[in-house]
């Protein structure tokens, strides 16, 4: 009877809203997939030794037609220099310190050095499928008036057990990502600033040094 009151009480709140879950996600994507863009992802992220690190990665993206993000690391120390492709089938991990260039299908991949996995952040319906997300109602943030979402992994093998992400209202797109862990723990706490639109190619993110070893696992 308390599932069914929370479930009917989200379905209310939603309607009185105007907006669901669903047509947010859509209508960042749509947004994000408009024009190629860049911003800067900056906070706290768990690497993979347990510790929350300061992180600032520069994402830049192409998601219309052929989908390529780029997250090229500046901090933390343990990770700058290197950078991450996703593409729709694979992920490829640039690793500075040993020059490779390690190619995975997209299904099983990782960021090396982070537990969090953040290859979404480029298809937010992919998102949808993997974390059961609820609208829990608006705020504000240092852009404006925000939709906050939060839910939970559908299932295991993501690195984090709660999700929360603040999408602006006025140019639909996430200022805010806060993942945690069972414990409560964050894994990460991240903002996006200064998101331009910008004149990229797929060509242009997928390019890697000449004489870098490529792996395929």
């Amino acid at each position: 009877m308390r599932k069914t009151l929370a479930f009917l009480a989200l379905g209310l709140l939603s309607t009185v809203l105007g907006q669901s879950v669903e047509s947010i996600l859509n209508a960042v994507q749509e947004n994000l997939e408009k024009s190629p863009w860049e911003a800067r992802l900056v906070g706290r992220i768990q690497a993979q030794d347990g510790s929350l690190q300061p992180v600032e990665v520069l994402l830049r993206a192409v998601l219309a037609g052929e989908k390529v993000l780029r997250l090229e690391f500046k901090k933390p120390p343990s990770l700058e220099g290197n950078f991450v492709v996703v593409t729709e089938k694979e992920v490829w991990n640039y690793l500075y310190l040993t020059n490779q260039l390690v190619i995975q299908p997209r299904a099983k991949a990782r960021i090396e050095g982070l537990n969090a996995n953040l290859t979404f952040l480029g298809d937010f319906r992919e998102l949808a499928a993997k974390v059961q997300l609820r609208l829990e109602g608006e705020g504000t943030s240092e852009e404006g008036p925000v939709w906050r979402l939060a839910g939970r992994p559908r299932e295991g093998g993501l690195g984090f057990t709660q999700a929360e992400i603040l999408v602006l209202k006025a140019d639909p797109r996430p200022v805010a990502l806060t993942l945690r862990d069972a414990a409560g723990n964050p894994v990460a706490e991240l903002r996006l600033l200064d998101f331009r639109r910008s004149r990229l190619s797929p060509a242009q993110l997928k390019r890697y040094p000449q004489d870098a070893q490529v792996v395929r696992r």
